[in-house]
């Protein structure tokens, strides 16, 4: 299902900045190999960074700038932190220009800082600059020679928005080549199978055995509207909205939707006395891992309650509503089914 551009602006921007995790950037890690600093360079450097930490934003990229003139303007790691920082506020050309400040003095992750400057190009959204997305994502393999795997994905994306659609498709195809599990295959392989999909973001694939053994396979929920429930018995906020949830699933569960809870619980008695006490009947993933859950991992989860809201085509279609908002967001998903209505029951 093909969004508006301002949708699937906003959805691939969620994508794209979420391969931060991929790009081997960390804040914190220093990344040019200059001599020891000076103290005054460190004291705005460091500075910037409790900054950054306080919510200070636009005081620390200041500050950061002020640490890169102390070294002449000679530090990649200062226009690297500028450039997360920009590309998260979605000041994209300003962050463009940060990360080609860092490029420019080959920092020993010279590469990753193109493929970053790629990515920051591609969500301006306009024909040159995903052309100019393309030279610096074909930098960035050239440069690692081949070894920034999510450069392959980005590419592909960049390549079909400019108009070179097989291309696109023969480089998304060697990136899922070389990363088969990645997060982002999913998506490669919608966009390989439909160009349409360019602009969607696809829910990344999972497989696994429900807390009662049963399969959970979301590519066998495809036709239906499934709402992915991210929560804990240990969580106050989380019992707070599970009544909600439950009547969202008595109002609309049937065979056009399902809830799968995704439960972050790593004590089993506590998880299984929690769903039988509040009647929780819809299928729960339980691992036992808490945070490092395996699905909401793949979903970069970090903070519950959290839902994920994913169409019949297997596309995410909203993520984070609670209560009303939610209810009204399935009911939409559901009117919008070809020769169909909404459907419920009472379960």
């Amino acid at each position: 299902m093909r969004q508006s551009n301002s949708s699937s602006t906003k959805l691939l921007s969620v994508m794209f900045v979420i391969l931060f995790v991929g790009l081997g950037i960390a804040f914190g890690q220093q990344q040019d190999s200059q001599p020891k600093p000076s103290d005054e360079f460190q004291k705005a450097f460091d500075n910037a960074t409790l900054l950054l930490r306080a919510g200070q934003i636009d005081e620390a990229i200041n500050e950061f700038r002020r640490a890169a003139k102390l070294r002449d303007d000679k530090c990649a790691e200062c226009f690297q932190r500028i450039g997360q920082i920009l590309l998260q506020r979605r000041r994209l050309k300003e962050a463009a220009t940060a990360f080609q400040q860092a490029a420019d003095l080959k920092p020993a992750n010279e590469a990753e800082m193109y493929n970053v400057l790629g990515v920051a190009l591609y969500l301006q959204n306009e024909k040159e600059s995903y052309e100019q997305a393309v030279v610096a994502l074909q930098k960035a393999i050239e440069l690692s020679n081949g070894k920034v795997v999510k450069a392959y994905y980005n590419l592909g994306f960049a390549l079909i928005k400019a108009g070179k659609e097989q291309e696109g498709i023969s480089v998304l195809k060697k990136f899922i080549e070389l990363d088969p599990e990645a997060q982002e295959a999913s998506q490669a392989r919608a966009v390989i199978g439909n160009l349409k999909m360019v602009d969607a973001r696809v829910a990344p694939a999972f497989v696994v055995k429900s807390s009662t053994g049963d399969e959970l396979s979301l590519e066998k929920l495809r036709g239906k509207v499934v709402l992915l429930d991210f929560w804990a018995s240990w969580c106050v906020p989380c019992r707070i909205d599970m009544p909600e949830v439950r009547k969202i699933w008595k109002k609309y569960s049937g065979d056009r939707f399902t809830i799968v809870g995704i439960n972050l619980d790593s004590n089993r008695p506590a998880f299984d006395a929690y769903i039988k006490a509040e009647s929780v009947t819809w299928p729960q993933y339980y691992d036992g891992q808490g945070w490092g859950n395996a699905i909401s991992r793949k979903y970069g989860v970090y903070a519950i309650p959290h839902t994920v809201l994913i169409d019949q085509e297997g596309v995410i279609r909203a993520t984070g509503l609670r209560g009303q908002e939610l209810d009204e967001k399935i009911g939409e998903l559901l009117e919008s089914f070809k020769g169909g209505s909404k459907s419920s029951s009472s379960k």
